[in-house]
């Protein structure tokens, strides 16, 4: 069966408790007012989600490059907000991690693992109204990955290198295919014999 979209045109204070109150909500995003309500993610999807933390966040903060959250909140305003899969903020910007989330300002990065048919891409609007310097996308399947990077007000798609290699500048890594079967594979710019193949 295909993706459906719906649209709920209203729900009580009730119905929100009872979803916040089982943890239905965990993955639940404010879009200008709108409700986007979304299941969990799949076992592969938190696979890769584990396996960048488990080797980049370390790698990161070792190495004094900042800080890697998974499944925080970023706010634009206090009730509109997205939850990428992963936030990255550099040393120095701390002051926007908060609490519940990102506020007052934009991380430096955001990696999202897309799913066929889900919003991802039309997350790059808020993302650059944020100021976000990088947005990564990694298609959860065949794991070919996008960087889009802030130019002026709006996200430009980077092209690989000639050895079909991304970089990411905030977190100073790049990013690219290996396989068969297909892998995401992660290395350090300055130090590639710190990689990993998800």
């Amino acid at each position: 069966m295909g993706g459906m979209r719906a649209v709920v045109v209203h729900l009580t204070a009730e119905e929100l408790a009872y979803r916040r109150a089982r943890g239905l909500d965990r993955w639940d995003e404010m879009w200008e007012g709108v409700l986007h309500m979304t299941p969990a993610p799949s076992v592969e999807h938190q696979r890769i989600v584990g396996r960048i933390i488990g080797f980049l966040e370390a790698h990161l903060r070792t190495a004094g490059r900042g800080s890697l959250v998974a499944g925080i909140n970023v706010f634009r305003e206090s009730a509109d907000y997205r939850i990428p899969d992963l936030t990255f903020v550099s040393p120095g910007r701390e002051h926007v991690l908060h609490e519940d989330g990102v506020r007052g300002g934009a991380p430096d990065a955001v990696i999202e693992i897309s799913p066929p048919e889900d919003e991802t891409y039309d997350k790059l609007a808020f993302f650059a109204a944020l100021g976000v310097r990088e947005v990564i996308i990694i298609d959860r399947d065949s794991k070919r990955t996008e960087v889009y990077r802030l130019a002026g007000s709006q996200h430009v798609a980077l092209q690989q290198d000639p050895d079909g290699w991304l970089r990411s500048e905030t977190m100073m890594v790049r990013l690219g295919v290996a396989g068969p079967p297909p892998r995401l594979a992660i290395e350090d710019l300055s130090e590639t014999a710190a990689r990993v193949e998800i």
